[in-house]
């Protein structure tokens, strides 16, 4: 569980205030803290729908097993071709052909894997907790409020640190 799912601005002004920002957009589903409370560190204080992410974390399960399934294949057949060619029966050139889509194969599937990663490390992002001890000086957002952190990271509240 990330202790911080969303991006901060990492130093206390001379106020020993920090502003917490999100990266994600969605709906906020629920504010757990009102201005003036105090926080620990850990603290649950936002959560942001995460249904975007959710959905398409699951299109990127489906790409990723058809790819998975797509590579499987292609490795069989380019271990068949690669032991012609040991064995002096297939040339270089043809070698080299499946050699090269055996290899693009298994970049595509590195690729929604790790787009899969990022998927899931926003979800996590959806969570927003307290990165100190303080108190919530200002809540910038309330229920039902949508933030677009994507296009710029969106200030959600300002913690004090106590």
């Amino acid at each position: 569980m990330p202790l911080l799912v969303l991006l901060l601005i990492f130093g206390l002004s001379l106020a020993n205030e920090l502003k917490v920002f999100t990266i994600v957009q969605g709906k906020v589903q629920r504010v757990y803290v009102k201005e003036g409370q105090r926080v620990r560190t850990g603290d649950l204080l936002v959560q942001i729908d995460p249904v975007l992410y959710t959905t398409q974390r699951k299109s990127l399960h489906a790409q990723l097993e058809s790819q998975r399934i797509n590579l499987e294949k292609v490795e069989r057949d380019f271990k068949r071709y690669e032991e012609l060619f040991n064995r002096g029966l297939l040339s270089r050139s043809e070698y080299e052909d499946w050699k090269s889509r055996y290899e693009r194969e298994k970049n595509s599937y590195e690729a929604i894997k790790a787009q899969l990663e990022r998927i899931d490390k926003l979800i996590e992002y959806c969570t927003i907790r307290s990165p100190l001890d303080g108190i919530v000086k200002r809540l910038l957002v309330r229920d039902g409020l949508f933030v677009n952190g994507t296009t710029e990271a969106h200030p959600i509240l300002i913690l004090e640190e106590r």
